[in-house]
């Protein structure tokens, strides 16, 4: 979206007066032929100067530049709304701000551009009334503004939501830029809670502006954040698949969400292709679709990455897993130049190595000696079979993240000594439920998770625990529709079971007792 607004945004100081203004200069913006006033061409250098400054997010320069322009061309109403756009993004309160919006409003009072950035403004601001307006004037000027038009629709002041969003769908069917039309969707469904929305807009978004993948990848990542796992994968997957280009290093939830989308589908080539494009490599994704209970998927992708890399040890613990071989010999079997192993290689093959055996602190001393990368904050696939390796004494504590070592506190039936920096909102959640029930931040969380607590297993048990914590009454059924979630979840089991304990329900107090038991013995099959 950035280089369409690029060329908006250079296009559009030609453009600021109509053709009956001499003489007048043809140039070509989306798709139309659009006539105004001859520019000089020092004022024009200094406003691409601007431009390229402003979509760069240099606002400074930006400024500096768009001032020089203003001075070489002080009738162009585009530099006057360009100014005050980028003292708004700079400081919505900045009066000058306002100043620059007037003076183009003077300079060409049918000057659509001008009237939305004000709108803009305004929004920034909070002052929905204000920004109400100028977008609707914006939208009267100009009929095909989108922005404006997107802008109007979301503040508008009206009882109920259904024809703002019936107003905002029907823009992604009709706008020229349809980014304009998704990115306003996104941002309305976002703020109203509807996931499913939010989503489909977002994937609509990165498809329709590649340059906002990584806005779209960490929306992706706040979805996963909030319990919604089915939605953040297909986000993510669409922000990968948007460009060729890796995501930063600061997003690798996100390339690891679009792994995950791939194994859910059982796309053994977009797995392989999305491995390749974030840099994870295969035996990441390997370890994965082991984690997910994909075995041949996973024997795939291993065996590929064995045959190809002597040193993918990674890709050898996973087939010794899959094939169930010496899993202690695997463990043992290194070689010269060895790559370290990725977290969820590391993991899955030390499921399957304490399944095999019945001492724990082997397991613990094996995977101890193999070199691996870190766990990434958040991310489930992982985290959560790590936990339960972590609760039986088989991995070292210091592997997880702050995310798991509130799970594992929650395992363990303490709460976390202190909440540790960089939890999700589920685990702050739990974290809370745990220490503090009946603090109002738990009802805070406890309302904004609420859409995920029939389906997100820390976000269930965290409401659960709750209702233990602060005595409120508990429904009969409510044990019971814990363990439905996943009764092989030992979060879900270990709260069922004090759930049951409380109301008296007997038969799911032996069915969580059961599943605990047999938890013990072996980690669990992950559950897609």
């Amino acid at each position: 979206m950035k280089r369409a607004a690029l060329a908006a945004l250079v296009i559009a100081s030609a453009a600021a007066a109509g053709c009956a203004r001499a003489p007048g200069v043809e140039r070509a913006y989306d798709g139309d032929l659009v006539c105004g006033r001859y520019v000089q061409p020092a004022a024009y250098a200094a406003f691409l100067r601007g431009a390229i400054a402003e979509a760069g997010g240099h606002l400074h320069d930006a400024l500096v530049a768009y001032e020089e322009a203003r001075d070489l061309d002080p009738d162009s109403a585009e530099v006057a709304a360009r100014i005050g756009a980028v003292r708004c993004r700079a400081d919505a309160r900045d009066p000058e701000a306002d100043r620059a919006f007037e003076r183009a409003s003077q300079l060409d009072p049918t000057f659509a551009r001008a009237w939305t950035e004000r709108a803009r403004c305004a929004a920034e601001r909070g002052d929905t009334a204000a920004a109400h307006q100028a977008a609707a004037r914006a939208a009267e000027l100009d009929p095909r503004a989108d922005a404006a038009n997107a802008l109007a629709a979301r503040t508008a002041a009206r009882s109920d939501d259904a024809a703002t969003r019936e107003a905002l769908v029907s823009l992604t069917a009709t706008a020229r830029d349809p980014a304009v039309a998704y990115g306003a969707l996104a941002a309305w469904a976002e703020s109203h809670g509807e996931v499913a929305l939010w989503a489909y807009a977002l994937e609509h978004l990165v498809r329709a502006a590649p340059s906002e993948r990584e806005a779209v990848a960490r929306a992706a990542e706040q979805l996963a954040g909030l319990g919604e796992a089915a939605e953040a994968r297909a986000v993510a997957a669409a922000a990968v698949d948007a460009d060729d280009v890796p995501l930063p290093p600061g997003l690798a939830l996100a390339a690891r969400l679009a792994l995950d989308e791939a194994i859910a589908r059982g796309d053994a080539a977009a797995l392989g292709l999305r491995a390749t494009r974030t840099r994870l490599g295969l035996d990441e994704a390997a370890g994965r679709a082991l984690l997910a209970a994909r075995p041949a998927l996973a024997r795939s992708l291993a065996a590929t990455l064995a045959g190809a890399d002597p040193t993918a040890r990674g890709a050898r613990l996973v087939l010794a897993a899959v094939d169930g071989r010496d899993l202690t010999a695997a463990s043992s079997e290194a070689r010269p130049g060895d790559a370290p192993v990725s977290c969820a290689a590391l993991v899955a093959f030390g499921v399957a190595l304490v399944h095999a055996t019945s001492a724990p602190e082997r397991a613990r001393a094996a995977l101890a000696a193999i070199a691996h990368g870190p766990m990434v904050a958040g991310d489930d696939r992982v985290e959560r079979p790590a936990v339960e390796l972590a609760s039986r004494g088989a991995l070292d504590v210091d592997a997880l993240t702050p995310d798991a070592r509130v799970e594992l506190a929650a395992l363990r039936g303490v709460a976390p000594p202190a909440l540790p920096p960089g939890v999700d909102l589920r685990h702050d959640y739990l974290a809370i439920a745990l220490s503090r029930p009946d603090a109002p931040r738990a009802r805070e969380l406890g309302t904004r998770l609420a859409p995920a607590a029939d389906r997100d297993p820390i976000v269930a048990a965290a409401a659960s625990l709750v209702l233990l914590g602060t005595g409120a009454p508990i429904a009969p059924g409510a044990p019971r529709a814990l363990l439905a979630i996943d009764p092989a979840d030992p979060l879900l089991a270990a709260t069922a079971l004090r759930l049951a304990e409380k109301v008296g329900d007997s038969d799911v107090a032996r069915q969580a007792r059961a599943a605990l038991t047999a938890l013990g013995g072996a980690p669990r099959r992950a559950v897609e």
